[in-house]
């Protein structure tokens, strides 16, 4: 039943998009020619992040046409999905889209591996980025088949990690000028030395250094990650409602600075079980600034509003690439900050445990039992 709700909705986006493709100068399109697809395939195409549905279209002799425009659609991953008439899911394909150009995919249903982008170079990095770990594989699946010790075993595997993590740091140093590597370096670099971000940086053609990931990466190659034990770094952001929101606004006050967005499951979690608890025991001497690294508002409004975030929620709307995450090191979420009276930060939370450990920190720095 639930798949065949799914199947329906998709065939209203269908209806909805098909008809204005020749109307709108503006679309670009994405032309796939897959051998074997059969006639009435559902092909789906998604923004990554949200799963945001740009179009949907049925395949007829193998070919199919969808469309996005170039004016609402930013840069980044996409995913194709294809689904048969009763709603199942039958494979997902994920290419670098968004360019003002033609898309077009090639390839074999029955083998579905060749399925790729033709002529595109950003999509050929990507590939070979894609299969950096695969050399990994059979070691990876020895380890966890051998009769060592789980302890041991979750050593060598972070080890394999970590190799593979300097194999694709390698990789996006030696193939810079393409957005989508410049787009994965931030989600690498937050062991990688100032020096190292700046050197990447300045590898950058022209067009990309102007472009918005390329200003942020500047901002980070002249911000300073802050420590515990220092004065926090004031920055300021909007609330739901447009108003800016400093920090510095709330010194005087326990601060618990929350870094979250919409599709962190623990942060949710946190939210009701900790954060509402620790809200309204300590509302006379703590404040709680949840910092949202969502990159859309409607998501950030419908998460907020789903979840109750009732204290003070601000966002700069630009994800994990936020220059202020970047200064707090914050990549794995929930991450969350504890700042005393005096503005310095005391406490570094990541991930979250329900024994609360924010609240016997609150305590110490109340003098309370």
């Amino acid at each position: 039943m639930q798949n065949f709700k799914k199947y329906f909705l998709l065939i209203l986006i269908c209806s909805s998009c098909v008809s204005n493709k020749k109307e709108d100068s503006k679309n670009i399109l994405i032309l796939g020619h897959v051998r074997g697809l059969k006639d009435s395939t559902l092909v789906v195409l998604e923004k990554s992040g949200n799963k945001q549905n740009i179009d949907s279209t049925y395949s007829l002799k193998e070919k199919f046409i969808l469309n996005y425009k170039k004016i609402t659609i930013q840069e980044g991953l996409f995913y194709l999905t294809f689904y048969t008439k009763a709603g199942k899911e039958l494979y997902s394909f994920n290419f670098w889209g968004g360019q003002p150009e033609n898309i077009v995919i090639n390839g074999n249903f029955e083998t579905k591996k060749n399925i790729k982008v033709i002529d595109s170079r950003v999509n050929n990095v990507l590939k070979k980025y894609r299969v950096l770990p695969n050399k990994y594989s059979n070691k990876i699946d020895k380890l966890f088949d051998s009769n060592k010790n789980q302890k041991e075993k979750n050593l060598i595997f972070k080890k394999y990690m970590d190799t593979i993590k300097k194999d694709q740091i390698n990789f996006l140093f030696k193939n810079p000028n393409t957005a989508f590597t410049l787009d994965e370096f931030f989600r690498l670099n937050e062991k990688i030395s100032k020096d190292s971000i700046l050197i990447f940086y300045n590898s950058l053609d022209d067009n990309l250094k102007a472009s918005k990931n390329g200003e942020l990466l500047k901002k980070q190659t002249l911000s300073k990650r802050i420590k515990i034990g220092e004065i926090f770094r004031d920055f300021k952001a909007k609330d739901l409602n447009g108003n800016y929101k400093k920090l510095s606004d709330y010194k005087g006050k326990i601060i618990v600075l929350d870094f979250w967005a919409y599709w962190c499951k623990w942060c949710h979690v946190q939210n009701k079980e900790e954060f509402s608890y620790l809200n309204e025991k300590y509302k006379d001497d703590l404040v709680i600034i949840s910092y949202s690294l969502d990159e859309e508002k409607d998501v950030w409004k419908k998460s907020t509003e789903k979840h109750s975030y009732k204290w003070v929620n601000i966002s700069n709307l630009l994800g994990v690439k936020d220059p202020v995450a970047f200064q707090y090191g914050v990549k794995l979420l929930p991450h969350s900050f504890l700042i005393d009276k005096n503005g310095v930060l005391q406490k570094e939370f990541i991930g979250y445990k329900k024994d609360s450990l924010i609240e016997k920190e609150i305590k110490k720095l109340l003098n309370t039992n």
